[in-house]
């Protein structure tokens, strides 16, 4: 008996069908085909290859990849699965990527608001006197070398013991 993978041909002349082999998915075939071709410069073909470096490539069904050179193309609705890859990942996955892809992506591998973010926060890093620069690393050093301090608090004298109302002096 066969797999529930092959598929029904009518190739045949008599019109019957036979089992074939299962056939690959349309981007199995297209990353196939781009790993097969020499770069072509075609953007369509040279945006799977750059999505074929991801490890969840195969699975994933996000309509968005931040490794898609044609993103900015891409339409997402809010319904629509996300890309659950860390950001540190994604951006590994583009360094490992070749030169001549790696120049395609303008993002590194973050989606356009991350990648804005980032580089907003480098500019105004930039921008501060290195006097401020320095007391702000010393005092994430001094955040990240703290041990919990504990809380100190005033000696009591008595403890505070609720009176039943049966014990009130006559």
């Amino acid at each position: 008996m066969k797999s529930n993978l092959s598929r029904l041909s009518f190739d045949n002349k008599e019109g019957t069908s036979n089992q074939s082999t299962p056939t690959p998915s349309i981007l199995t075939a297209r990353i196939n085909e781009t790993k097969n071709d020499s770069f072509s410069g075609n953007k369509e073909t040279l945006s799977v290859e750059s999505m074929s470096y991801c490890a969840r490539f195969e699975i994933c069904s996000a309509p968005k990849c931040p490794l898609d050179i044609l993103i900015d193309l891409r339409f997402q609705d809010q319904e629509d699965p996300k890309c659950e890859m860390a950001k540190a990942t994604r951006h590994k996955y583009w360094e490992s990527l070749p030169d001549s892809i790696k120049s395609e992506l303008k993002y590194q591998g973050y989606f356009e608001s991350e990648y804005t973010r980032m580089r907003s926060a480098k500019e105004r890093w930039l921008a501060l006197p290195e006097q401020q620069k320095a007391e702000i690393k010393e005092r994430m050093k001094n955040m990240k070398n703290r041990r919990p301090v504990p809380m100190e608090r005033e000696p009591i004298d008595e403890p505070y013991l609720p009176q039943d109302p049966g014990d009130e002096p006559a």
